[in-house]
């Protein structure tokens, strides 16, 4: 049974079709979307690449349609897209229909824990996805309140990585139960069963992958939107 396939057809059928919305219109927004694929989305697929190469994790055949690309499931290359499709889309809608509103923000705090998880990052040298996966975290925290203090101001911001977050967990939990993914085991921290390691069979690290995931996507998204509008802006005016 093509489960991975059917679970990236089932996160993004909706958000498709609900792009259309004439309040939201994220149509209008997927020129940002694919070139924040193309940049956010292609080092994720390269991390794929090394970690999948190396046994960080693998896929069981099984559950998948038999094509690989770059020695990757065609249905991981698709999950690059579709995750990052609904939840770009998920934002979107809440930047609509949730008034926006400020959040205490201060700079120190993220870098704390940045530096923090790069520590334990180098700590954890000899166990790959840990390890890259803490030192990746590390570096979004140190450098995003300083490049981007407006989303980490943001209400919609932080709805949107509950929200997602919710849905991650859901996501993850078929792709680890059945399994669909297999991890290394002298690649992660910890082994089976809660607080051991894994929130019942998500490892601990994919939690921070998911996060850095979607926060280097929505920012890539957001900048890519915001030089398109200046430059529209512009024109108008000349």
């Amino acid at each position: 049974m093509y489960i991975y396939l059917i679970l990236n057809i089932l996160i993004i059928i909706f958000p498709f079709l609900l792009s259309f919305d004439r309040k939201v219109r994220f149509f209008k927004s997927w020129g940002p979307f694919f070139g924040s694929f193309l940049i956010v989305g292609t080092s994720f697929i390269l991390w794929d690449v090394y970690a999948t190469a190396e046994g960080h994790w693998s896929f069981n055949e099984e559950y998948l349609v038999g094509l690989r690309i770059l020695g990757l499931p065609v249905e991981e290359i698709m999950f690059f897209f579709t995750v990052p499709y609904a939840c770009l889309f998920t934002h979107q809608s809440l930047s609509h229909y949730l008034e926006e509103r400020k959040v205490p923000f201060r700079s120190w705090p993220y870098v704390v824990i940045g530096m923090v998880l790069f520590v334990l990052g180098v700590a954890y040298w000899g166990q790959g996805y840990t390890s890259i996966v803490l030192i990746q975290m590390g570096a979004l925290a140190v450098i995003l309140p300083f490049i981007a203090p407006w989303m980490l101001s943001s209400r919609v911001y932080w709805s949107y990585m509950l929200i997602t977050f919710g849905f991650f967990v859901i996501f993850n939990m078929v792709l680890t139960a059945v399994p669909v993914v297999e991890y290394g085991p002298e690649h992660i921290w910890g082994g089976d069963g809660l607080f051991n390691g894994r929130f019942f069979t998500i490892p601990l690290e994919d939690f921070l992958y998911n996060i850095s995931m979607l926060t280097w996507y929505l920012l890539a998204f957001l900048l890519i939107r915001r030089c398109i509008d200046q430059r529209r802006s512009a024109s108008r005016e000349e």
